[in-house]
């Protein structure tokens, strides 16, 4: 063979080589939403958030706290640069991160009543102690303003406090710019940093800054606070108190929002006076929250507003669901929810998945080099904070912050996507235990399976080798979706760990009640019978693979392998039931109500002539 025809045939191979790797083919993605996406949904306080971790946690993924500048501040170098000591707020960025949530901060200075600075008189500013000690600065007090209590202000005629906000939001940003425990931030003056002082006469550059500085505050900020998303109250409307919405500089910053009493009765316009909604108009301009993130409060106008808000009839003519798509709402405090009826941790969830973003891909190819996507933003807002698409290390170079609601882009990875599981979204300014979901191509939402559970209990599956519940913790596990399935309540479950050599799962009992590992597999695999190790015990699994042993609240469980490998594949939790006690007893040839249903206790229909312990119209009775 001629040295000429084997540099063609060479050639030929290339070129063929190189026309295969440029057809592009289309790869199935299967994934699902299955739990709330993070820096989104109803947000708790941190101390309602740790007493209702147990069965809310999982619904929520935020906490806000006020944050105060005095507890951080500790003096003023000759230099001029502020003296700091961070572990205040260190350790509330840590408390919140510990239950795999994000703090949204608001630094303020007033709080009428306020009795969160140690040592300090009821309602004191959470200034600086460096400042009040200079012989320049002077507060102001109002006994009762609006009926809220004591209240001191700020002295905003004082040239060292305004250096101080200005410097202060500086090294903040600075330093907080890239911590994942941080999500928003929101920022302001007057009353809980709401843009008002309403109840005291108001003095600008004396008790509330003059429109001077409120612009040279609201332009440092967009110049320093450029990886943080921030936000202000939507009082900040009102020109009493504020040059915002007549300054076009400060209009056209890409501040966020946050509305402090939302759905409240009076909220929207037709509705008395509609003050927050023509607030919201005034400084969002019907696009605001396309760059900047959208908040708030539910209203405590009431004291049963936030404990109704959830109910799926509306509060005030309005659905929370309703009222979030047209404000386009990221977050909201709903802190005394869970105190009403409405708001159990099944309804949490589903309100939190009802905000923010939801990414969809709605094509996906590759051609064993790159692989290319269409991606779509389902939800009612976008992303304020930069993800990827990623196989393994390689991210694409396009980011899905900002993406806008029905908005499709295309996204390119530069590497091969041999299975659609490879496939995730990673971002650096969420936790390391957090995930960024999205719908696949054969998926048209959500799935069915609530991660959270019903409020008699929790499901557990698991993505990989991560559990869906906190309470459930793996360690060694490996996970497989190719050894079968197992169906539970009409759902369809893939993903199990294999419980083999060290693999051991801790759970931890979120009340009292009972836990059934659901096991499966064939062949070598069958669970039917098969030895597993619980609490250093070894138990046999039932003729269906499973086995149920009784929990104490706040008691951790330690499950290990057994002599043969076994596929896990659920934890169900269940709470343990209340009982009535027995009503009666009678024959059972006759029916105490005619017209009333018999159960077993398994919840089965029963008649005449059974006998055992049936439910009807509520109470237990015996039938013999």
């Amino acid at each position: 063979m001629t040295i000429k025809k084997v540099c063609g045939m060479l050639a030929c191979l290339i070129m063929s080589t190189a026309m295969q790797a440029q057809e592009w083919a289309p790869v199935e993605l299967n994934n699902k939403i299955t739990h709330p996406q993070p820096m989104t949904g109803l947000v708790l306080w941190p101390f309602m958030a740790a007493e209702k971790n147990s069965t809310y946690g999982g619904s929520i993924t935020l906490e806000f706290s006020y944050c105060l500048p005095c507890m951080v501040v500790k003096g003023c170098n000759s230099d001029g640069s502020i003296e700091y000591d961070w572990t205040w707020f260190d350790n509330i960025l840590a408390d919140v991160a510990s239950r795999n949530h994000q703090l949204v901060a608001r630094f303020r200075y007033e709080y009428p009543s306020g009795t969160d600075i140690p040592g300090a008189a009821k309602g004191s500013t959470a200034v600086p102690q460096y400042i009040k000690e200079r012989s320049d600065y002077n507060e102001t007090y109002s006994a009762n303003p609006g009926g809220d209590g004591p209240t001191y202000y700020a002295d905003w005629s004082n040239e060292e406090l305004k250096r101080f906000t200005l410097q202060f939001y500086t090294d903040f940003a600075e330093r907080y710019k890239n911590d994942k425990r941080l999500a928003f931030l929101e920022v302001g003056f007057g009353h809980w940093a709401e843009y008002h002082i309403y109840g005291t006469p108001l003095k600008l550059g004396v008790n509330f800054p003059s429109w001077e500085f409120q612009k040279q505050f609201l332009m440092h900020m967009g110049n320093v606070m450029t990886e943080i998303p921030w936000g202000i109250s939507k009082d900040a409307a009102d020109d009493t108190y504020t040059p915002i919405v007549a300054d076009k500089d400060i209009m056209g910053l890409t501040f966020g929002m946050y509305d402090d009493s939302f759905m409240h009765k009076n909220h929207e316009i037709g509705s008395a006076d509609g003050y927050n909604e023509r607030c919201w108009n005034a400084l969002g301009e019907g696009t605001r929250w396309e760059t900047g993130v959208c908040g708030g409060e539910i209203s405590y106008y009431t004291s049963s507003d936030q404990k109704n808000f959830l109910n799926p009839a509306g509060m005030y003519g309005h659905t929370w669901e309703e009222q979030a798509a047209k404000y386009h709402i990221t977050f909201m405090i709903a802190n005394d929810a869970p105190r009403g009826s409405y708001g159990t941790a099944k309804r949490f969830r589903e309100a939190t998945m009802a905000s923010g973003y939801r990414i969809k891909v709605n094509a996906c190819e590759t051609n064993g080099t790159a692989t290319r996507l269409k991606v779509t933003n389902t939800g009612i807002a976008p992303l304020y904070r930069d993800a990827f698409f990623a196989i393994g290390d390689v991210r694409s170079a396009t980011s899905l912050k900002g993406l806008l609601p029905g908005q499709e882009i295309e996204v390119e990875i530069a590497a091969n996507l041999a299975n659609g599981e490879d496939l995730k979204i990673v971002s650096d300014h969420i936790l390391d235990t957090q995930e960024i979901e999205f719908i696949g191509t054969t998926e048209s939402g959500e799935s069915g399976v609530d991660p959270t559970g019903s409020d008699d209990g929790y499901i557990c599956f698991f993505t990989g080798t991560k559990p869906s519940l906190e309470e459930v913790k793996l360690t060694n596990g490996h996970s497989s979706n190719s050894r079968g399935t197992v169906t539970y309540n009409g759902e369809t479950y893939d993903t199990c760990i294999k419980m083999e050599d060290n693999a051991a799962l801790n759970i931890t009992s979120p009340f009292n009640g009972t836990a059934t590992l659901i096991f499966g597999g064939s062949g070598t695999t069958a669970p039917a019978n098969k030895t597993i190790v619980v609490d250093d015990a070894n138990v046999t699994l039932d003729a269906d693979g499973k086995y149920s042993f009784p929990m104490t609240e706040g008691t951790t469980y330690n499950v290990k392998c057994g002599p043969s490998l076994l596929l896990l594949y659920l934890i169900v939790l269940e709470k343990e039931k209340e009982t009535t006690g027995i009503e009666s007893i009678h024959n059972s040839q006759f029916t105490i109500h005619n017209d009333a249903p018999m159960f077993n206790l398994a919840g089965q229909r029963v008649g005449k002539g059974y006998k055992g312990i049936v439910i009807q119209k509520g109470k237990k009775r015996v039938m013999k």
